[in-house]
């Protein structure tokens, strides 16, 4: 009779309530989801190209909301399982670290990127202001039609477009870093703000 009342004793268990159970599906299929976005912009792999670097960051901010409530979800899921919510919240904590120094790399390659985008332009400026320069110094090389008042004022039609140009790359440039380092920032805190609390529940 003891022996089988052992054997009847209750033993603990991590059963997750329906709303758990929910919960850590639809958080591993964001994180699903979200790891196999982020393999499709991985490739080809250029770490060293700094455009490359700039676009995979932006996509990954668009989307780090998904990997976040794919982790928040997760941890929910899981809340009464210790072992299990411990290791998913140092993941919390790490990736949020990653993507707050994310951050902080898309504001100095956003920096970098503008300026190499306006020497970019400026080289190209140089070359068509060689050109005109050379018919304006030869007039008997090239059409009779382009004459020195047509060509002053191609003169400054660039001036005025190579100026619109460059206003407008350093506001996309602008404009692209700064939503990439609001959404990294954000979600970094927010992760880390996730891992702390899975590692301090009680459970």
């Amino acid at each position: 009779m003891a022996s089988s009342s052992l054997r009847r004793s209750p033993s603990p268990s991590f059963e997750a309530t329906p709303g758990q159970s929910l919960c850590l599906i639809v958080g591993l299929a964001c994180l699903g989801g979200f790891l196999v976005d982020f393999l499709i912009l991985l490739l080809p792999p250029q770490p060293f190209d700094i455009q490359w670097r700039v676009g995979l960051l932006q996509q990954v901010g668009d989307r780090s909301i998904v990997l976040l409530l794919g982790l928040s979800l997760t941890l929910y899921g899981i809340l009464d399982n210790r072992r299990l919510r411990k290791q998913l919240a140092l993941l919390c904590l790490g990736l949020g670290v990653m993507f707050a120094l994310s951050g902080l790399l898309t504001v100095r390659d956003s920096l970098k990127l503008q300026d190499l985008t306006v020497t970019r332009i400026a080289s190209q400026e140089a070359q068509v202001r060689d050109q005109i320069a050379t018919a304006q110094a030869n007039p008997q090389q090239v059409s009779p039609d382009l004459t020195p008042e047509l060509l002053q004022q191609a003169s400054q039609i660039l001036t005025d477009q190579v100026d619109v140009a460059k206003r407008t790359a350093t506001t996309n440039v602008l404009k692209v870093g700064a939503n990439s380092v609001g959404n990294l920032i954000v979600t970094g805190l927010a992760l880390i703000a996730v891992g702390r609390f899975g590692s301090r529940t009680r459970g």
